[in-house]
Order: C-alpha cells, then sequence, then structure tokens
C-alpha cells in the first residue's frame, strides 16, 4: 500500500482532466457538520463548573434538545434565555452541559428533555434533526448543534461506570464524568470509522470508473462509498485496505486522505479517503453489501439522473467524496 504526497486543496472542476489531477483535499465548506467551529472554552472548563456560572448570568442562551430535535428560527437555531426554560429533569442521563460560546461572544450550554415533553413558550417552533437541519443552518449553529447531539447522546448512554457498574457524577461543565466509587474518569467517546470512493486510473478519463456499493440495511437502489470503524491496532490507512477487500474483495494500492466530518449518530469520525484499484473484478460480501457496481462519470449521471439509482445527499462525506471525483455536482437525491 502507498500513500501518494501533498495533495491541493480544493475540488475537482470540468476544466480539470481528472486523469492528471491530484485528488482534491475536501474542504470544510463541502462537509455540512465540519463547518466553521466556535469556542469550547476547554481550558475554562477545567477550573471551574462554566454551567453554573452560566445559569445565573441573563445574557447565556440554552440550546434544548427534545430527544434529538432542536428548535430553530430560519437558519439558525433557537436559542432561548434560561430564564424561559423548564428546569432540568434531574435525570443523571440528561445533565445540563456547557457547550461555548459563540462568535458574537454568546454563552451557550445545552438542556435535553425527552421527546414527548411540553415545552411552555416553544409551541410555535420549528422542530428537526441534524440530518434535516444539516445543510439548513448557519454552519457555526450546525457546529453547535452538532456537538451537543454528540455529547447529549454520549451521556445518555453512558450514565454509569464501566468497571463497576455504579452512576457516575457528571463534572467538568458536563464534558467528563467520574465514578465515586473507584474514582475512574469517563470522557465522551468518538468513534474514528473510515469511508472510501474506491476508483480506477485508467488513462482517458471518459473510462475512469469509481466502485459503489448496495448496503443490506438500504432499501431501494441505494449506493454509496464504502465504510467501517477502525479497529484496534490499524492505522486509518490500514482500515482501508481491510474494508474494501472484506466488503467489495477489491485490492487497493493506494490511499490518499480526503477530509474529515463529525458523524455523531451517534459518536464517529468520518475519515475520508479516495484509493485506487489494484484489482478490478469486486464481489460483494453477500451481508453487509448486497451489490456493487463500477460506473464510469456518464454512467453515474445518466442512471442517477433517471432514478435507477439514488446517491448520498449532501449532508454526507460520501457525497463530497464522490462529487469530487466526478468533477460536478449531484442530482438532487431524497436520500
Amino acid at each position: 500500500m502507498g500513500v501518494r504526497g501533498p495533495v491541493y486543496s480544493g475540488r475537482v472542476t470540468s476544466s480539470q482532466d481528472p486523469s492528471t489531477a491530484p485528488a482534491p483535499r475536501l474542504r470544510p465548506a463541502d462537509l455540512p457538520f465540519a463547518g466553521r467551529p466556535f469556542e469550547r472554552g476547554a481550558v475554562e472548563r477545567e477550573r471551574e463548573d462554566l454551567v453554573a456560572r452560566a445559569v445565573q448570568d441573563p445574557d447565556t442562551r440554552v440550546l434544548v434538545l427534545r430527544g434529538a430535535h432542536a428548535p430553530t428560527n430560519g437558519d439558525r437555531l433557537l436559542l432561548v434565555p434560561v430564564s424561559d426554560v423548564p428546569p432540568s429533569t434531574g435525570d443523571p442521563a440528561r445533565p445540563d452541559v456547557y457547550l461555548g460560546r459563540l462568535s458574537d461572544g454568546t454563552s451557550v450550554f445545552l438542556r435535553t428533555f425527552p421527546s414527548d415533553t411540553l415545552l411552555p413558550g416553544h409551541d410555535g417552533a420549528q422542530w428537526d434533526g441534524l440530518r434535516t437541519l444539516a445543510t439548513a443552518l448557519d454552519p457555526e449553529h450546525t457546529a453547535l448543534l452538532v456537538t451537543a447531539q454528540a455529547v447529549a447522546l454520549w451521556h445518555r448512554d453512558h450514565p454509569r461506570c464501566p468497571r463497576c457498574g455504579t452512576l457516575t457524577d457528571v463534572i467538568r461543565s458536563g464534558w467528563a464524568r467520574v465514578c465515586p466509587q473507584d474514582e475512574s474518569l469517563h470522557f465522551p467517546r468518538t468513534d474514528p470509522a473510515i469511508i472510501v470512493a474506491i476508483v480506477d486510473d485508467h488513462p482517458d478519463p471518459r473510462e475512469q470508473r469509481i466502485l459503489l456499493g448496495r448496503s443490506a440495511l438500504w432499501q431501494g437502489n441505494r449506493f454509496s462509498t464504502f465504510a467501517g470503524f477502525v479497529e484496534p491496532g490499524e492505522s486509518a490507512e490500514q482500515a482501508v485496505v481491510r474494508e474494501v477487500r472484506e466488503e467489495a474483495g477489491i485490492t487497493v494500492d493506494t490511499v490518499e486522505y480526503q477530509g474529515s466530518q463529525p458523524w455523531p449518530f451517534p459518536r464517529s469520525l468520518m475519515l475520508g479517503f479516495r484509493a485506487v484499484a489494484h484489482t478490478a473484478h469486486a464481489v460483494p460480501d453477500g451481508e453487509e453489501i448486497l451489490d456493487v457496481r463500477w460506473f464510469t462519470r456518464e454512467e453515474l449521471m445518466s442512471q442517477a439522473a433517471a432514478g435507477e439509482i439514488t446517491l448520498p445527499g449532501p449532508v454526507s462525506i460520501a457525497h463530497a467524496l464522490i462529487v469530487s471525483w466526478l468533477g460536478h455536482d449531484l442530482p438532487e437525491s431524497g436520500w
């Protein structure tokens, strides 16, 4: 397995020859969840309870999550004064969490409620989930919601010590938990996963192809790039080679890193790659992947436009990887 040298930032355009242009790195603007960051106060929250301070500040705003849904106002989250939000439920799996400061200086913390909770004053709000909001919100607000959902799901799923089962205490402004029994510290979990566009390197751009697969989990004729979790002891590049071999029966001999995207469903970091196929005969594993197909650029566009295949929508890094190889935008997709 080889790794090519530096690649430029930007996207292949129709004026570039895809056979000679280096694989472009994906820009944050190409990835909905990787937009403009905000100040998380990571150093401050080690020193004091920023939630307690934020609750006393009338200028603090609260991001409310009802289940996995957040209220919005146009292209921004509806962030409300703490005085307008019901008290915390007291559920140890739903603690308040200090999220950080936005670029205008506004401090924001998170308060979560069950999905069936009625929230006075929010009756007219539009409530949506992250998959819907990812491409509709201001990038800074998208980053805020991604962070909120990821940390909220961690608290929901990990309220107890994995060593002894004792209910843990929330510390560090909601960014850690400590076991009162054995004093072990626990932090929000992020699982690295690779996602890869497999291509061939035919000298004629018109004959170059991309390999896509159809997962056993998907209904209809949906095709996408290949993905899988990085296993203990593996590098990300090694995981690419292994996953491609296991799922599609293909050997790749060139792997290029393209960019990353947080994927809080519930707690992954997607590491995007492009890999060149060393062998062309693809065979699905029959368990995770039911079908694999090679597509030229013309075949991909014509079949997608005709509705014969459905490709990933713009919320996913898979979409960006395909567009980067294709050289122009894909047809609209409801996926």
